[in-house]
C-alpha cells in the first residue's frame, strides 16, 4: 500500500485539493451569511446616499474665456463695502495707467483698439488690455465683484493716448462723472474715467 501511495503523482494532487479546500470554504462562507454580497451598512447608517444635483455648466459666448472669479449669487457675500470696492477700483485704475504707461515706453505705443471701447481683460484672447500681464505681476486689475463684463473695467486707445473707464458703485458728483458716446457705458450712472498720453 505505502508503494501505492508512493506511484500517485502528488505534485498534480496537492494542488488539486488546495483548490478544492478554498472553494469549499468560499462556499460555506458564502451559505453561512445567505450569499450577501455587500456587507450589511455601519450603525446608524439608514437607507440609501442621496445623490448630488446636477447642475448642467451655462454656455460661454463664442471666443469668450472663463472668468477669473465668478460673481456670487447670494445678494450680501461680496467682501467690503461699495465705498471700499470703489477705493480699489480707483487705484486699479491708476496701477493699469501705469502699466499702459510701462507699455508705451516699451513698444513705442499703446496697445491699439483703435478708438473703440472694450473690456479691459474679459476674454483673455480678444482685448487687448490682457498685454498689462507682461508688466504687471497678476495681469490686469480684476472688479472686486467679479463680473468683468459688467462691472469691470474698460479700455480704449488709438495707440497715441489711452482712456480707462470704471463704474463705481455709490454715486458721485456730476464734475466726476466721465462723459462718453458708448451706448453701452452711457447706462452706468458713475462712470468714472482717467485719460493718459
Amino acid at each position: 500500500m505505502l508503494t501505492r501511495l508512493r506511484s500517485l503523482k502528488w505534485n498534480i494532487i496537492a494542488p488539486v485539493a488546495l483548490i478544492s479546500l478554498a472553494l469549499v470554504a468560499v462556499l460555506g462562507f458564502d451559505l453561512a451569511y445567505s450569499g450577501e454580497a455587500e456587507p450589511p451598512p455601519l450603525v446608524g447608517a439608514l437607507g440609501t446616499p442621496i445623490r448630488g444635483t446636477l447642475v448642467p455648466p451655462t454656455a460661454t459666448p463664442v471666443g469668450a474665456g472663463p472668468t477669473v472669479a465668478p460673481r456670487p449669487t447670494v445678494p450680501g457675500s461680496v467682501a467690503g463695502t461699495p465705498a471700499t470696492r470703489d477705493g480699489v477700483r480707483r487705484n486699479s485704475l491708476l496701477i493699469a495707467l501705469d502699466g499702459f504707461q510701462k507699455l508705451k515706453q516699451r513698444d513705442g505705443k499703446f496697445p491699439s483698439t483703435t478708438g473703440n471701447i472694450q473690456t479691459l481683460c474679459a476674454f483673455k484672447d480678444l482685448d487687448v488690455g490682457c498685454k498689462l500681464k507682461d508688466v504687471i505681476p497678476g495681469g490686469a486689475p480684476a472688479d472686486p465683484l467679479g463680473n468683468p463684463v459688467e462691472d469691470g473695467y474698460w479700455y480704449q486707445s488709438d495707440g497715441n493716448y489711452v482712456k480707462l473707464y470704471a463704474a463705481l458703485e455709490e454715486d458721485i458728483p456730476a464734475d466726476q462723472k466721465c462723459p462718453t458716446d458708448n451706448v453701452d457705458l452711457k447706462k452706468k450712472p458713475n462712470l468714472i474715467c482717467i485719460l493718459g498720453r
